[in-house]
């Protein structure tokens, strides 16, 4: 058997994704993003959507709107993807990392003791790790208390709700990814900014083009449209009405699929949850929504004969895709460089992302296919166990 990461959901035909603007000849953004935009707005229950290019773009573009830059501090945790530091790094910003809790989430044990001791933190990027939501009233209530700007990386989380409410229903903002792997996808990259905060999304909508007053399609328009002004020094960031298109179609089974994922997670964690030498993780919150990006089980090293790598190449020459999510970032050589990390200055970080394996979930994953990567783990560990 063969089973894929993951497998992204395509139409049977380009038929059902083309839009009349895109038959009208119409590429780049246009009314379908628009159109998007809406959607994404009434899913996340937020005032604005802005669509881009990527979660990346989305992250930098609420910093650069901010005006944070050089001497400015970010709090954000380093088992992460990269993309959630580099945004900060981009406008000379230094990020404080912080461990993770057992969740794979971000410590906030630690975040109020920082905040308090250092005046040049200006914002915190929580992470809802896999799909898995942050606990957001503590992070809200920290972020008032010491007048923080909250950037909620929801990369993994556009279906997640925390115990605040769904998220980017704010007055900060959040950031969701729709590159090829994601729940939902724009055609193999896309991202958007939620916020409930005017201001802050007029700037992000103005930043994300060139810093131009009209987009693409407004300039085109007879009666003098093309003429425009340049009010900022912007970015290339704009969504595509192809791309929009894309999510549009993939929007409509937003719910169905992820109905699909939970159960899923829930026949993993039913049986893999009985092995002894390994964690599952958390697939339920009482006070939220788990997205269910990710499924990732964790090695209980000591017992077993096998470490994690050998433990994937097995799955692997089973015909089972795998993945590690993460690398924290205080391994990787430019942030070892630049700020002299050392594996140990974040233990937990450390030790999980050298025993997690992230295992197939997706919509298209067959009942005998699940079973199939059951049935293989739990024989590895009968043969491998301690």
């Amino acid at each position: 058997m063969n089973i894929p990461f993951h497998k992204p959901i395509i139409p049977n035909s380009l038929d059902e994704i083309y839009c009349q603007s895109i038959k009208d000849g119409w590429l780049t953004t246009g009314p379908e993003v628009k159109k998007f935009e809406n959607r994404i707005s009434d899913y996340n229950e937020a005032e604005y959507t802005i669509a881009v290019n990527s979660c990346t773009a989305g992250l930098h573009l609420v910093l650069a709107a901010k005006h944070f830059g050089v001497g400015d501090k970010f709090i954000v945790p380093t088992y992460t993807f990269a993309a959630s530091v580099e945004v900060g790094e981009y406008l000379g910003m230094r990020p404080i990392l912080v461990d993770c809790d057992n969740d794979y989430n971000i410590d906030l044990n630690y975040v109020e003791d920082l905040v308090r001791s250092d005046s040049k933190v200006k914002a915190i990027i929580p992470v809802h790790f896999a799909g898995n939501p942050v606990d957001m009233k503590s992070v809200f209530n920290i972020a008032d208390k010491y007048g923080l700007f909250v950037l909620e990386d929801a990369a993994h989380a556009l279906e997640t709700r925390s115990n605040f409410g769904k998220i980017g229903n704010t007055m900060h903002a959040a950031a969701n990814s729709y590159y090829a792997n994601k729940n939902i996808t724009t055609g193999g990259e896309g991202g958007s900014v939620s916020t409930n905060d005017k201001k802050l999304a007029d700037r992000v909508r103005n930043l994300s083009l060139h810093g131009m007053s009209k987009d693409g399609w407004n300039r085109f328009k007879t009666g003098a449209k093309w003429q425009y002004d340049i009010s900022n020094l912007g970015y290339k960031y704009n969504m595509t009405d192809l791309s929009a298109s894309f999510g549009m179609w993939q929007i409509d089974n937003i719910d169905k699929w992820h109905k699909k994922r939970t159960f899923l997670a829930e026949k993993y964690q039913k049986h893999l949850s009985n092995i002894e030498g390994i964690v599952c993780p958390k697939i339920n919150d009482i006070d939220g929504k788990h997205a269910h990006h990710l499924y990732i089980i964790r090695l209980i090293p000591e017992k077993w004969k096998i470490k994690r790598n050998k433990f994937i190449e097995l799955l692997n020459e089973k015909g089972i895709g795998t993945s590690v999510h993460y690398v924290p970032i205080h391994k990787h050589s430019y942030y070892v460089k630049k700020y002299g990390y050392v594996p140990d200055d974040f233990k937990r970080a450390n030790d999980y992302s050298e025993n997690v394996i992230s295992i197939p979930l997706y919509p298209l994953l067959k009942n005998e296919e699940i079973r199939y990567i059951i049935e293989c783990i739990m024989e590895l560990w009968e043969e491998f166990k301690a």
